[in-house]
């Protein structure tokens, strides 16, 4: 009877320490959730010794490193290399013409080109 009471113990302490690294996301899964996410893509370089590299990698600061292309206004797509952003950041991270911004994107004024442009 001591054996099995021990062996449930044990058990427990097994699944609350394993418990909490699994309910915390990866990088990557976290990305998906994002409405930006459709508009990213995985990083291909023809130059690179792999071309393929890899999307996120999870630090061991709470950062996700993205290498992304993602795309602009005229449907061509803008490198995102090697980006470190906070894991908790991610749900505020927005595509800003192909450049991946943290919170909203600005605005163009386009006022501003005539304003430079008068004498």
């Amino acid at each position: 009877m001591p054996v099995s009471v021990i062996t449930k113990v044990i058990g427990v302490l097994f699944f609350w320490d394993s418990a909490a690294p699994m309910a915390e996301q990866d990088c990557l899964s976290t990305w998906q959730q994002t409405t930006v996410s459709q508009s990213c893509k995985a990083y291909v370089s023809a130059f690179a010794p792999d071309p393929s590299t890899p999307m996120f990698i999870d630090l061991p600061n709470g950062q996700c490193r993205i290498t992304l292309t993602c795309e602009n206004w005229y449907g061509g797509g803008i490198p995102n290399l090697s980006r470190d952003i906070e894991k908790a950041e991610l749900e505020n991270v927005h595509n800003c013409n192909g450049e991946l911004r943290v919170g909203p994107c600005e605005s163009i004024n386009l006022n501003r080109v005539s304003e430079t442009t008068d004498p």
